[in-house]
Parts: structure tokens; sequence; C-alpha cells
């Protein structure tokens, strides 16, 4: 199994210059490899077996798996009953046995149904598995886009800045950072808002494209959300009963078909089939946990641009977090190094910081402060 994701983990390998932060870092990188990585798994027959095995008396049992697999199988579609008796919930054991009852008629209309359930309206059709594999390659391409927009729109900028401090030592080191302050008391405002602005575009982009995600998958499963938050509830209390029930009405792991094949008088010939799922075990539990994930996800980027917007407003917030990295330099000789940055310079100033030592980014600091010696005003 660990051969047909290993091409996965050079995409995993920490790069010297990180040009994506923690929260970037988890939903692109860290979501596509689980995306494809799930997706190598479920296209893998040797793990997991064929994705539909069939019973029939028909004769021909490759006509009846791709028959069954192409035009789809089917269970029954009943209404969650509601499960009420004058204004009381009815004890457990009995809401047990009505939901044995359910599950075993999701494939059986039984005439002598509970009052307290719904009349199954009609079949539901089990369409989606076919479309499993590719929604979850499609879903990898689309969290992988503003990853790859930002590594186009960055240019190699930060490597240019930063790699020859893990590298170089020396005079070689000082020429570096010699270069460096020439950078950072140059005039490059325009240059540096278009580089946070660009950045602020893939953080809304991965946040509309966690909201929008989730929306999709709940149409596509039919529903799949409301009633995975029922099933998820169950495994904190290790009810795998309430869970197998919550879970087989979106991945049921057996299903009806019928062939029809007409006779020679035109006449036809319904074939009744039970069919076997495999993978739907393995699809409740990646999709149980992309659930949690995408919820983390979206609530992550939607906090990182909560603090965005408050370090864009709040000036004396952004001269805090580079004070919280300057060892021993006290607030003037900081705002003396730091006079004049814009929040492009600020933000390409952070980035910076990330991908070098404290030490030398201390030393940028005090090399800055000695160039704009003089220069008082704030930031």
């Amino acid at each position: 199994m660990y051969t047909a994701v290993k091409p996965l983990s050079k995409y995993l390998q920490f790069k010297s210059v990180h040009i994506y932060d923690g929260v970037f870092t988890l939903h692109s990188k860290c979501t596509v490899a689980f995306l494809l990585a799930c997706t190598f798994l479920l296209s893998s027959k040797q793990y997991f077996g064929e994705p539909i095995q069939c019973v029939s008396d028909f004769s021909n049992m490759d006509f009846v798996h791709s028959y069954c697999w192409t035009l789809g199988t089917y269970i029954m579609n009943y209404e969650e009953p509601l499960l009420q008796l004058s204004g009381h919930i009815v004890e457990k054991n009995y809401r047990e046995t009505i939901n044995r009852s359910l599950e075993m008629n999701l494939l059986y209309i039984a005439e002598n149904t509970t009052p307290l359930l719904n009349v199954p309206k009609d079949r539901k059709y089990l369409r989606y598995y076919q479309w499993v594999v590719l929604v979850l390659l499609l879903e990898s391409f689309v969290f992988y886009l503003p990853a790859f927009l930002w590594k186009t729109w960055e240019g190699g900028r930060l490597k240019h800045l930063c790699l020859d401090f893990h590298s170089n030592v020396g005079k070689q080191s000082e020429d570096q950072m010699s270069k460096l302050v020439h950078y950072f008391t140059s005039n490059y405002k325009e240059t540096h808002f278009r580089y946070f602005s660009f950045y602020i575009f893939c953080e809304i982009l991965n946040f509309v494209i966690g909201v929008v995600n989730m929306l999709l998958l709940n149409i596509f499963l039919d529903d799949f959300w409301s009633q995975y938050v029922e099933a998820l509830k169950a495994i904190p209390s290790y009810n795998w009963n309430e869970w197998t029930r919550m879970t087989s009405r979106v991945f049921p792991k057996i299903a009806k078909c019928e062939v029809i094949r007409f006779g020679a008088s035109g006449s036809p010939n319904v074939y009744d089939n039970l069919c076997l799922l495999p993978l739907n075990i393995l699809n409740e539990k990646i999709f149980a946990f992309l659930w949690l994930w995408f919820m983390l996800m979206t609530l992550l980027a939607g906090l990182k641009l909560l603090y965005r917007v408050v370090i864009l407003f709040h000036r004396g917030l952004r001269f805090q977090l580079v004070y919280a990295k300057a060892r021993n330099m006290t607030k003037s000789e900081l705002e003396s190094a730091l006079c004049n940055f814009s929040y492009g310079d600020w933000f390409v100033l952070m980035r910076v910081s990330n991908n070098i030592s404290p030490e030398i980014f201390q030393k940028l600091l005090n090399q800055l402060n000695a160039a704009r010696h003089g220069k008082l005003d704030k930031v």
C-alpha cells in the first residue's frame, strides 16, 4: 500500500525556503496529498478488490457486474421517522428496534411496517460511486490551485533573498546581508504591495474553495453533511450500530440491481440481483475524515483572513510582531530600522524572518537601523 502513495512523499518534503505559511500549507499541500492518496487507494483493486460484486441467476456475471455498475444499484428511500409519542421521546430500546427495521427495509418493502415509520417513497439509485475517484482527483486539483498561483506570482523572490543564508558562510553570507539591507532600504513599495495583494487573494481563494467544496459535496452525496453530523455523534460513545445505520444511508454496503432482458417475443424478463459495494467501507471513513478536515480548513482560512484584516489596520500590532523577534533591541532602534515601511514592506520582512535564523534576522534589523540612523519616523 505504501508503494501506491510513495510518490506523494516528495510532495510533502520540507523546502529550504518556505513561501507558504502554516495554514496555507495545510490547506493546499496536506489536503492535496490526502486527496491524491485516497484516489490512488480507491483505484487500486489489489487492496480492496472489485468495486462491485453481484449475486444473480443470470448466466453472464461479467455482464451483470458491468450493467449494475453502469446503470446503478438502488436501495429503498425512507423518510427519517419522527420517533416521538405525546411529546416524549421513545425509549432507547424501542428506537433501536425501529432502526433495525429501517435498516433491513433499505432493500425490501415491508408491508407490515410500524406506524411510526413513513411509507417508503421510491427507490434511491446509487450512481455517485462511479464518480468518487474523479471527484477526489478534481478536488485535489482545485485545492492545489491557490498554491500553484502563488508559486507562479511569487516568482522565487523569497528564494532569491534567503537561500544563500542556508548555503553560504563567511564573506559570502556578509555580501548577501548587504544585498538584503540594500533591498529593504530601497523603494519597492509598489512591488511589495502587489506581492502582498497576490498572497491575500490566494488566502481568500483558499477560504472560498473550502466553502464551495462543502456545498457541492453536499449536493453530490445527497444531503451528505447533515446526515454525517448524526453519524459522527455516535463515534465518541462507541455506538457503532448507530454509525452503521447512518452511514449506510449514504454509503450502503449492500444494494439491489435489476437486470432486464427481453425474450424472443419481446416480453421483459427481470433478474433480481444482490450486489456488494466493498469500496463503501473505505468511502464512509474517507468522507467522515474529509467532513471534519474541510470544516477545520475553512475555519482556519476564515480566521486567517480575519487576522489579516486586523493586522492591516493595526499598525501598532505589526510593530509588536517584529519587536517580539527583535532580540536585545530597543523600541526606538526598531522604529528607526522600520521607518517608512509600508504594510507590503512589513509583510515581505516577516516572510524573510520565517526563512532565516533569529540571529541573522537580528543582525538584519541592526544593519537596517545603522543604515537609517537619524531617521526616526515611525512605521
